[in-house]
Protein backbone atom coordinates (compact mmCIF):
# COMPACT_ATOMS: atom_id res chain seq x y z
CA UNK A 1 0.00 0.00 0.00
CA UNK A 2 1.44 3.41 -0.94
CA UNK A 3 2.27 5.82 1.85
CA UNK A 4 -0.19 8.69 2.03
CA UNK A 5 1.39 11.94 3.16
CA UNK A 6 -1.43 14.06 4.58
CA UNK A 7 -0.51 16.91 6.87
CA UNK A 8 -2.78 18.64 9.35
CA UNK A 9 -3.73 22.12 8.23
CA UNK A 10 -6.59 24.61 8.32
CA UNK A 11 -7.95 24.17 4.80
CA UNK A 12 -11.74 24.14 4.47
CA UNK A 13 -11.56 23.50 0.72
CA UNK A 14 -9.61 20.27 1.32
CA UNK A 15 -11.97 19.32 4.15
CA UNK A 16 -14.94 19.58 1.78
CA UNK A 17 -12.92 17.72 -0.86
CA UNK A 18 -12.45 14.90 1.69
CA UNK A 19 -16.21 14.80 2.29
CA UNK A 20 -16.73 14.65 -1.47
CA UNK A 21 -14.41 11.66 -1.72
CA UNK A 22 -16.28 10.00 1.16
CA UNK A 23 -19.67 10.51 -0.49
CA UNK A 24 -18.44 9.09 -3.79
CA UNK A 25 -17.25 5.96 -1.98
CA UNK A 26 -20.09 5.42 0.48
CA UNK A 27 -23.38 7.18 -0.27
CA UNK A 28 -24.39 5.37 -3.45
CA UNK A 29 -24.70 1.60 -3.26
CA UNK A 30 -23.01 0.88 -6.59
CA UNK A 31 -23.68 -2.88 -6.63
CA UNK A 32 -27.42 -2.46 -5.96
CA UNK A 33 -27.64 0.48 -8.35
CA UNK A 34 -26.14 -1.65 -11.11
CA UNK A 35 -28.31 -4.68 -10.27
CA UNK A 36 -31.57 -2.68 -10.18
CA UNK A 37 -30.58 -0.24 -12.94
CA UNK A 38 -31.80 2.50 -10.63
CA UNK A 39 -30.06 4.67 -8.04
CA UNK A 40 -29.79 3.09 -4.58
CA UNK A 41 -28.28 5.04 -1.69
CA UNK A 42 -27.01 4.04 1.77
CA UNK A 43 -28.71 6.93 3.62
CA UNK A 44 -30.78 4.55 5.78
CA UNK A 45 -27.68 3.06 7.36
CA UNK A 46 -25.51 6.19 7.46
CA UNK A 47 -24.37 7.78 10.73
CA UNK A 48 -24.45 11.20 9.03
CA UNK A 49 -28.18 11.04 8.28
CA UNK A 50 -30.37 13.12 10.60
CA UNK A 51 -33.68 12.06 12.14
CA UNK A 52 -35.56 14.23 9.64
CA UNK A 53 -33.77 12.67 6.66
CA UNK A 54 -31.15 15.37 6.21
CA UNK A 55 -27.47 14.81 5.57
CA UNK A 56 -24.84 16.26 7.89
CA UNK A 57 -22.16 15.98 5.18
CA UNK A 58 -24.18 18.13 2.78
CA UNK A 59 -25.03 20.49 5.62
CA UNK A 60 -21.35 20.97 6.48
CA UNK A 61 -20.32 21.49 2.86
CA UNK A 62 -23.15 23.94 2.19
CA UNK A 63 -22.83 25.97 5.39
CA UNK A 64 -19.12 26.80 5.27
CA UNK A 65 -17.45 29.32 2.98
CA UNK A 66 -14.99 27.64 0.60
CA UNK A 67 -14.22 27.59 -3.10
CA UNK A 68 -14.71 23.85 -3.69
CA UNK A 69 -16.79 23.24 -6.84
CA UNK A 70 -20.11 22.11 -5.34
CA UNK A 71 -21.44 21.16 -8.77
CA UNK A 72 -19.10 18.14 -8.46
CA UNK A 73 -19.90 17.40 -4.81
CA UNK A 74 -21.25 14.06 -3.74
CA UNK A 75 -22.90 10.99 -5.05
CA UNK A 76 -25.88 10.79 -2.81
CA UNK A 77 -29.65 10.79 -2.53
CA UNK A 78 -31.87 13.82 -2.17
CA UNK A 79 -31.65 13.80 1.61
Amino acid sequence: MPKIDIKNRDNIKEAVHGLDIFTKNWCMNCAETEKKNDLVFNCGKCEFSTENGGCLLKHFANSHKHDYPMSNFGSMGAQ
